[in-house]
């Protein structure tokens, strides 16, 4: 019995104490929940901003703009210094073309200075003449032409026959160009170079390899 009433007290204390904890306004503080981990999602990954992808540029190789060629230079002649003052220099020819002259197809011929003087002897200097023609093997000198620059040829011998006419023995070969005006062109430019000494009269009479060179200019 005892044991029942201190039972009933204390279950009375306890009901008596919450009631006046009610009446003061106390709460018990409610648990904070504790969230749930869901899975987090990871950062997108940043997506680099495209560059432009540099396009290979063509390389441009500058072209030089053509110059003109310039005309030959001769060498001075050894003994220039003990030449005389009234001597003559030995000339070579070249064509200038489409000038209305009477060469070839209308051409002209320009005789040009070889570096050499004349001898007053007739066979050296015209084989000398002719050796300085026929060591230029380039087509333009500015505008000038010259229509031998592809033939290979040397001199044999020059020689006064007995008629007094000119004989020029040549070696080597002709090579025309397809220009068909380049014959008569080589052909002016040999003879005009043979007939500018005083005492050359009439054509002269070439062969080239013991054939007349005009075989080789049909």
């Amino acid at each position: 019995m005892k044991h029942n009433v201190k039972y009933w007290a204390l279950a009375l204390v306890l009901a008596l104490s919450l009631s006046f904890l009610s009446g003061c306004g106390v709460f018990f503080p409610q648990p904070t929940p504790t969230p749930i981990p869901t899975n987090t999602p990871e950062p997108p990954t940043p997506t680099p901003i495209p560059t432009d992808t540099p396009v290979p540029t063509a390389t441009i190789v500058p072209t030089l703009p053509p110059t003109n060629t310039p005309f030959p230079t001769f060498p001075p002649q050894p003994s220039a210094t003990n030449t005389p003052t009234n001597q003559k220099p030995i000339y070579i020819y070249f064509i200038q073309k489409k000038t209305g002259g009477t060469v070839a197809c209308g051409d002209s011929l320009v005789a040009l200075t070889s570096g050499q003087y004349r001898t007053d002897k007739l066979e050296p200097d015209i084989e000398t003449a002719l050796r300085q023609l026929f060591i230029w093997h380039q087509a333009n000198f500015g505008e000038l032409y010259n229509a031998l620059y592809l033939s290979n040829l040397s001199v044999v011998e020059v020689e006064i026959d007995a008629g007094g006419k000119i004989v020029v023995d040549l070696s080597g070969e002709v090579e025309v160009s397809e220009d068909k005006c380049d014959k008569s062109r080589i052909f002016a430019q040999i003879v005009a170079t043979i007939r500018q000494f005083p005492g050359v009269s009439g054509n002269p009479s070439i062969s080239v390899n013991g054939v007349g060179i005009k075989n080789f200019l049909q």
